[in-house]
């Protein structure tokens, strides 16, 4: 299919965030904010994946080679991404994705996953920019360093099953 599945999982995924901004008011009316949070959430994650499994299966285009110290990077700036995650609200969210776009762009360097990583790099500085300003804040606990610490475990564990790639240098 050459670049089309990754094209369609791309605008699946950005039309995903465009038009649920729009429709949200009616959804959350007819669902309730649990449901909808829900909802939209599980169908972000599903997109997500389908964008990062189509981005490895788009023809290779080399920008950068992969070094081995990018991998390094990688697994170091990950528990802070996943520990930012945590924190709490939009803030947290954004500032992990902020962190885990980076640091995978610097390590990927083809053009499918330079396309996918830049973009949700973008979105991820907009979305931090946009709740920091409303007053957001970010709280480290105990147990949100705990949950911090057990999600990024299952996440370098579940990295080669599920994604196909070995997070590893």
């Amino acid at each position: 299919m050459e670049w089309g599945e990754f094209a369609l999982a791309l605008a699946a995924f950005l039309g995903s965030h465009v038009i649920p901004a729009r429709l949200r008011g009616p959804l959350v009316a007819r669902l309730g904010k649990r449901a909808y949070v829900a909802g939209y959430s599980l169908l972000s994650l599903a997109l997500l994946y389908w964008l990062i499994l189509a981005a490895g299966r788009a023809p290779f285009v080399e920008i950068w080679p992969q070094q081995p110290w990018m991998r390094w990077l990688v697994n170091l700036v990950m528990p802070v991404a996943v520990l930012a995650a945590t924190l709490g609200g939009m803030a947290g969210l954004m500032a992990g994705f902020t962190l885990w776009g980076a640091v995978h762009l610097v390590a990927n360097g083809d053009l499918a996953h330079v396309i996918l990583f830049g973009l949700l790099l973008a979105y991820a500085l907009f979305g931090l920019a946009i709740s920091l300003r409303r007053g957001a804040s970010l709280r480290l606990t105990w147990p949100r360093l705990a949950l911090a610490a057990l999600a990024w475990a299952a996440l370098l564990y579940l990295h080669l099953p599920v994604i196909g790639v070995s997070p590893l240098p």
